[in-house]
């Protein structure tokens, strides 16, 4: 009788390596197209300026809904916004597309599950590198904006610019537009679902989302476009010398 093996830590292991080969492509791409990622980083601070000064009123229009229609716009916005982030849909969206390729025994799918892991990981990584220390308080704490800086920014409600819900879930579907468009297109609607939550609930302002929301796609698209690249095989070791 034949003994079936749990393939699991080997696919696990599997995967690691593929995300290596990924992040292998994600960075010759980034120093291939360094004048086209300083271009997008600089048009994202360009925007995000522009909108600055009419966050305020911006944010206001958002609010146009008669009063029992509001009411449900918030329950629903409450929802998306609490289960659009990192650990409650990133990360679980990234095991199942994972898992669904252990069942159907396809290494493009885990594959997939690693592209889409990423494009949110590097995404999210990168904005909070500014969400944390810039210090720029929520528009439902009600104080006057700024930048407090990186002594408030641990504080409660003070981690709106840029938007991290935003980045993490632009860099998922980014990421699955380029390798998977179906999926792609879904999980798009539900990015543009997510950054209108989270400004109806005022957890941030039009300027927040929109440059949390460039980062995701320049991180989603890096690493959906590294992932296509044909990388040169290492020589055997008898050739190196």
């Amino acid at each position: 009788m034949k003994v079936k093996h749990f393939r699991g830590p080997r696919l696990f292991i599997a995967s690691v390596a593929q995300g290596r080969t990924i992040l292998r492509g994600f960075w010759i791409l980034v120093c291939r197209w360094k004048f086209f990622s300083l271009g997008l980083f600089a048009l994202a601070l360009g925007l995000g300026a522009l909108v600055w000064p009419h966050d305020q009123s911006l944010l206001g229009r958002l609010h146009f809904w008669p009063a029992e229609q509001e009411r449900v716009a918030r329950r629903i916005a409450w929802f998306l916004g609490t289960w659009g982030d990192y650990p409650t849909y990133n990360l679980p969206l990234a095991v199942l597309i994972w898992l669904y390729g252990v069942w159907k025994k396809s290494s493009a799918w885990r594959r997939v599950a690693m592209i889409c892991f990423l494009g949110a990981s590097l995404a999210g990584l990168f904005d909070d590198c500014f969400r944390l220390t810039l210090g720029r308080p929520r528009p439902d704490t009600h104080m006057h904006d700024g930048f407090y800086g990186i002594t408030y920014a641990f504080s409660g409600g003070f981690q709106s610019f840029p938007s991290g819900h935003a980045a993490a879930v632009f860099g998922t579907a980014a990421a699955l537009l380029v390798t998977d468009l179906p999926l792609g297109l879904i999980t798009t609607a539900f990015a543009l679902a997510v950054i209108w939550a989270r400004m109806e609930i005022y957890r941030h302002y039009p300027s927040d989302v929109i440059v949390g929301s460039i980062i995701g796609l320049y991180f989603g698209w890096m690493v959906g476009f590294g992932a296509k690249l044909r990388l040169p095989r290492p020589l055997p070791q008898n050739h190196r010398s």
